[in-house]
């Protein structure tokens, strides 16, 4: 497993969930149905962010196992503090 492209996927995970999280709070918090469009882009960036991810890295167990492992963890971090958020609302 490369180091490198280890990180370019776990960087890019960063970066588009704060992207997201950024449009989330910015367009979509207090309109109607808030939810279902955080729903709907967040799962088309991780579409994008599988494709790119299984472009860089050697398909692989090891390397799949990774892209799994970060695809859970990111998901938890993205949809425990919006989901949090819309239940307050």
């Amino acid at each position: 497993m490369n180091f490198w492209n280890s990180f370019i996927i776990i960087a890019l995970l960063l970066i588009s969930n704060s992207i997201v999280y950024v449009i989330f709070n910015k367009y979509l918090y207090n309109k109607p149905n808030a939810g279902m469009r955080f729903l709907a882009v967040n799962m088309s960036k991780d579409i994008i962010w599988l494709i790119i991810s299984l472009f860089i890295i050697d398909k692989t167990k090891a390397n799949f196992l990774l892209i799994v492992i970060c695809f859970i963890i990111g998901s938890f971090l993205i949809y425990y503090p919006i989901i949090k958020r819309i239940n307050k609302s």
